[in-house]
């Protein structure tokens, strides 16, 4: 026979955690790495309202009919929570660009804000513009409540519900959807 098996110490180990911060890990691009920092970047954006909306808030369209639904303050907060949408979609999405040259002379991007109301649908149609790095505008250019809001070709919608919302473009007279944002 053997040596009789010794009883081992079954002592919870008390004391402080170490991280070593030598130590590889898995992330999202890989299963061996390194976290070596972190920046966290800030933008200042601003918001401005252009004439045609606020003759539309005031005065209403062209026939003189009230636009309900449109008030300064929806129209700024969508436009508030839009940007971290927008901001996503940009990374996410190859060759969605929401943000303008500051060349007088290109073509001006504008993206339709969309938010579903009691009323029907928040249409929002925003230019984005750089004003140089990390300080940006966007200008309000207008806004309605209608489920047939006109979208050019070649223009991009976001329909924004609370933290989730979708990316579409207009494509040949048909909006089709390109992703999501859960």
């Amino acid at each position: 026979m053997g040596r009789p098996k010794r009883k081992r110490i079954t002592k919870e180990l008390i004391g402080e955690i170490v991280v070593d911060e030598l130590a590889f890990s898995e992330n999202i691009g890989s299963k061996n790495a390194r976290k070596i920092g972190e920046k966290s970047e800030q933008l200042h954006i601003e918001i401005w309202f252009d004439k045609h909306y606020l003759n539309r808030v005031q005065f209403g369209s062209d026939d003189g009919e009230k636009r309900e639904g449109i008030d300064e303050e929806t129209i700024k907060e969508l436009v508030k929570h839009s940007i971290s949408h927008l901001i996503n979609y940009a990374f996410k999405v190859k060759n969605f660009a929401f943000v303008n040259s500051t060349n007088p002379a290109s073509h001006s991007l504008r993206v339709v804000l969309q938010k579903d109301t009691a009323d029907g649908l928040l249409n929002v149609a925003v230019g984005f513009y750089e004003r140089k790095i990390g300080k940006y505008e966007v200008t309000v250019f207008t806004a309605m409540v209608t489920d047939t809001f006109r979208i050019s070709d070649g223009q991009y919608v976001i329909l924004i519900d609370g933290d989730e919302s979708s990316l579409k473009k207009m494509d040949n007279r048909r909006l089709i959807e390109i992703t999501t944002n859960p």
